[in-house]
């Protein structure tokens, strides 16, 4: 790709000398939110990695990962490999451990970013102007700083996962498929969540990529039995399927408080006699009409392939767009499909969609359209999914419009801006080898390229 060369403007400038004190500001926010999270796991010992050492634990003892359960009174839900992964945490102080899993969390996410930024404009994260940088990376942080925050502060996994997928994708920039593909089928035998991209892969007929995800899913499926054994390694598995798989599935009322925010959900509690939540000791329900259980099954799984044909149309409607929309587009619209894709959202698993705010935030930033209806839906989206905190409604309106399905709504708003991003981009009639070498004059004065 040719260099662009161009005189830095008087606000460019502007903005360099204040890096000084920017980037103070920014590693202290990050002390704070490192702390916020520690402290409360270590001394009311409720964060998950405990949960994934004690799975682990047992998993050299050769017990039952799944009903063992941590101090705080919590079970493992994860496939064998996760526990695999987690033995060499076993020595580690529960202090060491949090403070341990915290720091990496935010490496991940922070790297996850860069490279997912990097990827989609083709160009190196750190060539691309600092304005830029600061400012798409800064906003995308805020419009997600719900999800990370909560994430942090329960230790969960879905950082871990997101870095794996990234990680493929950077991969399939360099043309390295197979491996790719080993990078995203190891997450998807982590946490289910990302068996979306499969869809999308083999949509676009990928087929060194599916052949990597499969040896990945092999590799994650196969490498507890060098320790436990073939026919344990297998029971391990059947009890995974039996205990979490399929008591989560749609229709079947498990899990349908607002603690889980995906859309199977959302059809248990508008249509199954379940309580959505309770505020001083009254339950509350969201219950429209109470149907049978296997109508609300069919109406969840419903859901679920029209979620899995949107990923298929878009992969197709867009597949000669220009690369930014027809690969990056879509990478950025399976991240915003993937919860309400799958039985069991919580809200620190919305950390998913923070490729999909990049890419929106890129769109914007960098005026590759100005279309009203896209910002309008990229502002809905951010209302809906976090603007409906406790901390801004309150607790009882707060839990109210989650019950009702605010932030699924705003996750499909998301959706939908990622969708009419890409017909308007699409519509401008950029070839691919235009749309690469296009120079998009931001806000600032800043130049980069998409």
């Amino acid at each position: 790709m040719p260099a662009i060369h161009s005189a830095k403007s008087p606000e460019d400038e502007s903005f360099q000398r204040k890096l000084r004190y920017y980037r103070p500001v920014a590693v202290g926010l990050i002390a704070l939110a490192l702390i916020g999270s520690c402290i409360p796991q270590i001394s009311r010992r409720d964060g998950d990695p405990e949960v994934f050492v004690t799975a682990a634990r047992a998993l050299l003892r050769g017990g039952d990962i799944y009903s063992v359960a941590s101090p705080h009174g919590r079970l493992y839900y994860y496939p064998p490999f996760f526990a695999l992964l987690n033995v060499p945490l076993i020595p580690l102080p529960v202090a060491v451990l949090i403070s341990l899993w915290c720091v990496v969390s935010v490496a991940l996410l922070g790297w996850s970013m860069a490279a997912f930024y990097g990827g989609m404009t083709g160009r190196p994260f750190f060539s691309l102007p600092a304005k830029t940088r600061w400012t798409v990376c800064s906003l995308s942080t805020l419009l997600t700083v719900r999800f990370t925050l909560l994430h942090l502060r329960f230790g969960q996994t879905n950082i871990f996962v997101l870095a794996l997928v990234v990680l493929g994708l950077t991969w399939l920039t360099r043309k390295q498929k197979i491996r790719s593909g080993i990078a995203i089928g190891l997450s998807m035998l982590i946490k289910l969540t990302t068996l979306p991209f499969g869809l999308w892969f083999a949509t676009r007929r990928a087929g060194k990529v599916i052949v990597g995800i499969t040896l990945g899913a092999l590799i994650a499926v196969a490498m507890p039995a060098l320790i436990l054994g073939l026919r344990k390694d297998a029971d391990d598995h059947i009890e995974w399927v039996k205990r979490v798989a399929l008591t989560d599935a749609p229709g079947t009322g498990n899990w349908s408080g607002i603690g889980n925010v995906s859309l199977r959900a959302q059809a248990d509690r508008l249509f199954l006699d379940v309580d959505a939540f309770s505020y001083r000791d009254q339950p509350y329900r969201a219950t429209i009409v109470s149907l049978p259980n296997g109508i609300v099954r069919l109406i969840g799984y419903v859901l679920m392939l029209g979620i899995g044909l949107l990923i298929v149309w878009y992969a197709l409607r867009f597949r000669n767009s220009p690369k930014l929309v027809s690969e990056w587009g879509g990478f950025a619209f399976v991240f915003t499909l993937i919860p309400n894709f799958s039985p069991v959202t919580e809200i620190p698993h919305l950390v998913l969609l923070i490729p999909a705010y990049l890419y929106v935030v890129h769109v914007w930033y960098s005026r590759l359209t100005t279309d009203r209806i896209f910002r309008g839906l990229v502002v809905l989206s951010f209302i809906f999914s976090s603007l409906t905190t406790k901390s801004l409604c309150g607790l009882f309106i707060s839990q109210v419009l989650t019950a009702w399905g605010f932030i699924s709504l705003g996750m499909l708003f998301l959706s939908a801006a990622v969708w009419r991003s890409a017909v308007c981009i699409d519509r401008q009639g950029l070839t691919a080898s235009q749309s690469e070498l296009r120079e998009v004059q931001s806000p600032a004065g800043s130049v980069m390229l998409i």
